[in-house]
Parts: structure tokens; C-alpha cells; sequence
């Protein structure tokens, strides 16, 4: 039966465009076969068999003379007593098309559709060929040569005993010079890392914070990896036993993973810059370009991969930022296995986005009623504790108390204060006082209370004081 990776025919027509349309249709599309010599319903002709000689010499010659490219690479011929399979490899630079005439022939660009071909649109065009220029990016020489500086992809070299060799790294051409792949990964990189963290759950609300980070890409992910962390909250619970564990707001592992991705698999051929958003109840990060080589968000959480940037990967790779073992994206899942809401992954074919979940969002109304819970608990005998279904500790649980006795002062504008404190350091009364939209009293009410509470500090005299966030508090 015909399908999607299947065809058969029973004959190679005079007018043979039709035929070598099928062979394009698989190499712009997918892996195929075009069972030769058989009925549309897979029923094999006998008397085809003294045709097979010709066929073999006819197909043989197109595949090194009849496209656009010769395609013998990804294409073989399987010729048995009752079988003559042509076996089809998809290509790895689409758009393919078969020759008629001289130049580009865009009538002869076809694609796989289910069970039949069809001519690719205009549209369809475009994208495969955008894809091959993406997929280029890298490796074409940079406008930049002479002044390029590396020092930060050096010091991570050396930090894994490796010394810096241009060529060994892909970042020089055969030429000796560098490619956009090198400048990528320069100090004298102009691309961008824009991140904004929003006071609500879409663009509506108030930002809290924005950044922006230029340079070398490695230093981009760090410093991007940095700054997330500081939004990592870390909440603690105990077990009966009194065995202390640690909650994060979003597994370490998936933002390592999801951050890396984007730099690493993303589209440099577009001007765009990768943008992190933090809302309240998810962070959603964007690279430029769609998925490679027709891959499908399906695809790739099964492990299959392609490389868009292998030079970069390569580079990543050497520093230990990836395994470069097409593990990514599985791992992301993984680490998100024992709650509710999955990780997403968006494509167009223009952009890749990843959103990852707050575990503690859903989790507030009931820390509250832990935090009641804890209060009530310091008042009753074990024996009370025991019959009312807490959990008696074997020692107190001095920390736990007295996150829940700060938590007794403290409401949601104290917090946003902490938190701007620590996304964006030191802030003066006024500009704290800009952002509340309260009156001079209350803001200097709520940072004394802050300072008394020993969650924030200050430093200066008079005009010239400041807050900021006490160590402790920021993770």
C-alpha cells in the first residue's frame, strides 16, 4: 500500500519528468522507496522483469546528471528475480529539483504528501532554501577579522586543560580565515541576550527587571544562567524524620538545558536575539529559526536531533556545556516527571520557544497553610500534634520557624521589594518608592521593617543611601 515513505509504478513513462519528480519529492521530504514494476496496489507484474536493465541504466545516469546536484549519495538501487527498489535518502540541501533546461527550475521542486507528490509552493521554497543558508551561517567568513579577541572561550579552555588552537575549534576556514562561528564567539559578538522579568503573568504587568548581556555567547549562557538562578527560589521542607530538602522553583537542569539549546541550535543567519521572559508562574525562553532538517517537536522528544551549528556545538562540546549526545531535550522532561504541568516546546519557522513552569506557583495557598500549620504546631504537646495528623519532629526545626515567623510580617509589596533588590542591586528609597507608587512614609516604613527583619541592608548617608539585599537572601 502507498504511503508516505512508498510508492510504486509500474513503468519508467517515455516522458520521464513525472518519475524523476517522485525521486525529488523523497529527497525534499523524507526517507522513501519506489517499488518498480508493480500496480498502484503493490502487485508485482511479472513481465516487467525484462525491463529492469534499462530502468538500472536510466536511473543510474540521473543520479549524477538529471538533478539539480548529483544525488548518488542518497540514492541506491536494490535489483533482485521479482524486485527493483530505488531507496531514497531525504538530502541534506533541499530544495531538490530535476534539471529542464538551464538555471533554477522551480516547477521541477517537489514534495512527499502523504501518498502522492505535489509541487512545492512558493513559500515551502523559501524556507528550504533560508534553512540552507541558516545551516551555513556559521562556517561563511566573517566580516571581522583581525581585531577579533577571545579571551573568555579561553580561560574556559584552560579551566579544562585545553589549549586554544583556532583550527582544532572550527573557528578558521581552510584559508585561515575566521568564520561567523569564530565571531560568535569573540568579545567583539554584537548579538544580544535580552532578559525581562514581569510583575504578573503576561506583558500587561509592570517589569521588574531587564538586562541585557553582550560578548562572547559563553559568556552570555553564564551570565544568563547566572541571573536565572537568582530568580531560583528554593523552597525547604522537612521530612518526619527532620531530613532537610530543597525545592527549586524550576529544576536546575532544565534551564541549563533549555538556555543552552538556545544558543546553541539557534538561527544566527536571523538578526533576532534570544529573549528570556520570567513571569510569575513560568519562564518562557525564544531562540531565533524553527527546528532543523524537518525535524518535528515530536522528533526531538524522542531524541532525534540535527545540528544547525556543529562548529558551535563542537566548541560547546570541548568546555563541557553539552554532551553533544542529543540528550537535551529528554532531559528537560525528565526533570519535570513528578509534576503536573509538562514543559512546552512552540515552533514556527521562525522561532523556537521553551516554557518551563514554576513548581511553587501552585504551591502558594498551601504554603501558607504550612506556615499556619508550623505556628499552631509550637503551641500543642506531641500528643495534640499527633492526633490533629501533623507529623511530631524529633528537634525543633529552628529555620523552618523563623522563615515562617518572617513570612507572619512581611506581604506581597515587602517581597516585590526583595525581589527587585535582588535582580537588580543596589536601589535608592526613591526608586523603590517610583516602582510601589506608595507614599514616602510607607515605603520607609516597609525598608525599616526589612532591615529589622535582617532581609535587606543599607549603605550611604543621607541623599545617597541605598538598599540592597542581604547574602543570605538572595538565593
Amino acid at each position: 500500500m502507498e504511503s508516505q515513505t512508498v510508492e510504486y509504478k509500474s513503468d519508467i513513462p517515455i516522458k520521464s519528468n513525472p518519475f524523476k519528480a517522485e525521486i525529488v519529492a523523497f529527497l525534499n521530504t523524507n526517507d522513501g522507496t519506489i517499488f518498480l514494476g508493480f500496480d498502484d496496489d503493490g502487485t508485482f507484474i511479472p513481465e516487467k522483469i525484462d525491463q529492469y536493465k534499462q530502468w538500472e541504466s536510466w536511473i543510474s545516469d540521473w543520479i549524477h546528471s538529471a538533478f539539480n546536484v548529483p544525488v548518488q549519495k542518497f540514492v541506491t538501487i536494490e535489483v533482485s528475480a521479482q524486485n527493483f527498489a530505488i531507496h531514497i535518502k531525504q538530502g541534506d540541501k533541499p530544495p531538490y529539483y530535476y534539471k529542464d533546461g538551464e538555471g533554477f527550475n522551480s516547477k521541477g521542486i517537489y514534495i512527499r504528501n502523504g501518498s502522492s507528490k505535489r509541487r512545492a509552493t512558493d513559500d515551502e521554497v523559501r524556507r528550504m532554501l533560508k534553512a540552507q543558508v541558516a545551516n551555513e551561517f556559521e562556517s561563511e567568513p566573517s566580516s571581522v577579522q583581525k581585531s577579533l579577541t577571545f579571551h573568555y572561550l579561553q580561560d574556559k579552555l584552560l579551566d579544562n586543560n585545553i589549549v586554544f588552537d583556532s583550527k582544532g575549534l572550527r573557528l578558521q576556514n581552510i584559508d585561515n580565515q575566521y568564520n561567523n562561528g569564530a565571531l560568535l564567539l569573540s568579545e567583539q559578538n554584537s548579538r544580544a541576550t535580552k532578559i525581562a522579568v514581569i510583575d504578573g503573568l503576561d506583558m500587561s504587568a509592570d517589569f521588574l527587571a531587564k538586562k541585557e548581556f553582550k560578548g562572547s555567547l559563553i559568556k552570555q549562557i553564564d551570565m544568563t544562567l547566572e541571573y536565572i538562578s537568582l530568580l531560583n527560589d528554593r523552597r525547604v521542607s522537612f521530612t518526619g524524620a527532620a531530613a532537610r530538602l530543597e525545592h527549586e522553583s524550576y529544576p536546575s537542569k532544565a534551564i541549563r538545558e533549555a538556555v543552552i539549546n538556545a544558543y546553541a541550535h539557534r538561527d544566527y543567519s536571523l538578526s533576532a536575539d534570544i529573549k528570556v521572559e520570567v513571569y510569575d508562574d513560568r519562564i518562557e525562553i525564544f531562540s531565533a529559526g524553527g527546528l532543523p532538517d524537518g525535524l518535528s517537536v515530536a522528533d526531538i522528544k524522542e531524541g532525534i536531533s540535527a545540528q544547525r551549528n556543529p562548529n558551535l556545538v563542537h566548541v560547546l562540546d570541548k568546555i563541557n556545556y553539552i554532551e553533544n549526545f542529543a540528550t537535551g531535550i529528554r532531559r528537560i522532561l525528565a526533570s519535570y516527571k513528578d509534576f503536573d504541568k509538562e514543559p512546552m516546546f512552540i515552533v514556527t519557522p521562525n522561532q523556537f520557544k521553551v516554557i518551563l513552569y514554576n513548581r511553587h506557583y501552585a504551591l502558594v495557598d498551601d504554603e501558607k497553610q504550612g506556615w499556619v500549620n508550623n505556628n499552631l504546631k509550637k503551641n500543642l504537646s506531641e500528643a495534640e500534634q499527633l492526633e490533629l495528623g501533623f507529623t511530631p519532629q524529633d528537634s525543633p526545626l529552628e529555620n523552618d520557624t523563623m522563615v515562617a515567623d518572617v513570612k507572619q510580617y512581611i506581604d506581597a509589596n515587602d517581597e516585590k521589594i526583595i525581589k527587585i533588590l535582588t535582580l537588580n542591586g543596589d536601589k535608592s528609597r526613591q526608586e523603590i518608592q517610583d516602582y510601589l507608587q506608595e507614599s514616602k512614609t510607607k515605603v520607609h516604613q516597609r525598608l525599616t521593617k526589612l532591615i529589622e527583619l535582617n532581609l535587606i541592608n543599607k549603605r550611604g548617608q543621607s541623599r545617597a543611601i541605598v538598599y540592597f539585599v542581604n547574602a543570605n537572601e538572595r538565593k
